[in-house]
């Protein structure tokens, strides 16, 4: 057995962060969900009038996520996510059911802005 010390390092306490105000603008989202079927596939189309940038999807949650590789999309195409259910139980529906589970979308814009968008299950 290695005998150790644990010792307590005395910290100066933080500096207060100077934090400039920024502005924020509300964007509309450029999305619609077109589709749900109950086998767990959720289907999103772009409607704005630009190309978006590294659009992909992340769960939170209980449940599992098809694979989202991220991408362009253009104006007007759809893209498709399969959700599925925890590992023992692989129901799109237990997945939707579950409090803690979320859908996110994200994106950056032509400017470089990576925005997030929540879809409910």
């Amino acid at each position: 057995m290695n005998p150790f010390r644990l010792s307590t390092r005395l910290h100066p306490a933080p500096r207060p962060v100077r934090q400039e105000a920024v502005e924020s603008e509300a964007v509309a989202v450029p999305w619609r969900v077109v589709r749900r079927s109950e086998s767990g596939v959720i289907e999103v189309e772009h409607r704005g009038p630009e190309p978006l940038y590294s659009v992909r999807f992340a769960m939170a949650g209980s449940g599992m996520l098809g694979l989202s590789l991220p991408r362009t999309v253009l104006p007007g195409e759809r893209i498709r996510v399969v959700v599925r259910g925890a590992f023992a139980d692989r129901d799109a529906r237990s997945a939707a059911a579950s409090a803690d589970t979320m859908l996110v979308m994200r994106w950056f814009q032509p400017d470089g802005t990576e925005l997030l968008w929540p879809i409910a299950l």
